[in-house]
């Protein structure tokens, strides 16, 4: 079987016992911070302030610089508009406040010891639940939750990083339904809310920690499957992609051996291609992107040949990301979402019964007509529909059509990796062969 051999990093770059970062620690600008909020904050005005706690912990090369849990406070930075697509489709569905683009910005980090650090980080989007993706099944019978660990492996216990990861429930999803349904509603940032905001001028003033402590998926039990943590330099998307096109992340985490020798120092970068790309087409197909990583540049400028695969991401539960037993992200479409064309198009065939009392007078049958309206405009639809049992019946007819066009005959989604995106990456050949060309065996002497 060929294996990744990186142990001649360690030995190549720095040994394990001698100190590699200085007391002075500065987080080089450009690094993604990952920030959950503690509690709910409304959206009402910009300068609004906002608190935080640090998800992942960040790092410098081979130790831990800012550590996960660390209070962060912000601000709202910015109230945008509404485009005009998503609004008109909100009309539809009788919502007259559709979400407005709000992005916060956070200006100062607390330290655990106390120690206050002024921060300037780019403005960001939050991300109600963000989900964590894997193939790994096909290696391991059991998964843990992610409330028991975060991006980095470590246990946690903030709420603010438990209720980031947390998959909303179907009580929950149906509650955020109903309450989309009504036409007016305030909009605000969850608990747990996650932001990805990019450091705009380095963080300085850190003092170094200890070596990072090894994890589970580091050491030499399963070297073929010996996983880094890394982000995605650039964005990828099914509409856009070629096959061929260049693939680049960092790694944000350093790996080590069981025996704590220094593989892959963080900074490191992931180099490869995309090798299949498939674009969202009609009648509902969604996208497709696969891509392998072929070399790793070490800090020090090094190359050296891998064959690394993606195992996991970290996307919005809304996004609906899926992996493939060999690493192929897609869109997938949850079932759930042929549940109202049915209802839609039940409700406008019976749009035109029409009941009658004892003296044969035509009923009224306002219920009726309420659930025609819900079906084409939502709450204000159930209102408007009382006036006709005709207007009832076109409004129940118009919303089943639309329903029936965008579940089964519109274009499917596209597979969208956004820069920043955290991966998990394994080093090794898969399947146990080297490609043509490449030894099994590779150091960087």
């Amino acid at each position: 079987m060929v294996l990744l051999t990186l142990g001649a990093v360690a030995v190549a770059q720095v040994p394990s016992a001698a100190p590699t970062v200085p007391p002075g620690v500065t987080v080089p600008a450009g690094v993604p911070l990952r920030f959950a909020l503690e509690q709910r904050v409304p959206i009402k005005r910009v300068g609004a302030p906002l608190w935080g706690r640090l998800v992942e912990s960040v790092y410098v090369f081979d130790r831990m610089a800012v550590p996960a849990g660390s209070l962060v406070e912000g601000h709202i930075a910015e109230i945008g508009g509404v485009p005009a697509r998503r609004r008109f489709n909100a009309i539809l569905s009788g919502n007259f406040t559709p979400s407005r683009d709000v992005r916060a910005q956070f200006d100062a980090l607390v330290l655990p010891d106390g120690s206050r650090l002024p921060l300037r980080t780019s403005f960001s989007r939050g991300t109600a639940h963000t989900m964590r993706v894997s193939n790994r099944l096909k290696f391991r019978k059991e998964r843990q939750p992610a409330s028991q660990c975060l991006g980095d492996g470590a246990p946690v216990e903030d709420q603010a990083a438990v209720r980031a990861f947390t998959v909303p429930s179907q009580m929950s999803q149906l509650k955020s339904t109903l309450i989309g349904m009504l036409p007016y509603h305030r909009q605000s940032w969850a608990a747990g809310t996650l932001f990805d905001s990019v450091l705009q001028e380095p963080l300085s003033g850190l003092r170094a920690g200890p070596l990072e402590a090894r994890t589970r998926n580091s050491g030499a039990a399963q070297p073929e499957f010996q996983e880094v943590r890394a982000r995605l330099v650039r964005t990828i998307s099914s509409a856009t992609a070629r096959r061929g096109n260049p693939v680049e992340a960092v790694v944000n985490r350093p790996l080590f051996s069981a025996g704590q020798d220094l593989l892959v120092p963080e900074g490191s970068r992931l180099l490869g291609e995309v090798v299949e790309v498939r674009p969202a087409r009609r009648f509902h197909r969604n996208g497709k992107v696969s891509f392998v990583f072929r070399q790793i540049q070490l800090p020090s400028g090094r190359v050296q040949g891998i064959q690394g695969y993606l195992e996991g991401a970290e996307t919005d539960f809304e996004a609906h990301l899926a992996l493939d037993s060999e690493g192929a992200a897609t869109a997938s479409s949850p079932k759930t979402r042929f549940i109202f064309p049915v209802i839609s198009a039940a409700v406008s065939a019976l749009s035109f019964h029409q009941d009658y009392n004892a003296k044969g007078v035509p009923d009224q049958d306002f219920g009726g007509r309420a659930e025609s309206g819900a079906i084409g405009l939502g709450l204000v639809g159930t209102v408007v529909a009382q006036t006709s049992r005709i207007l009832a019946s076109s409004i129940a007819i118009t919303g089943a059509a639309f329903s029936v066009y965008s579940t089964f005959i519109a274009r499917g989604e596209d597979l969208v990796l956004t820069a920043n995106t955290p991966l998990v990456v394994s080093l090794g050949a898969r399947g146990g062969e080297a490609k043509p060309g490449q030894s099994g065996r590779q150091d960087l002497h």
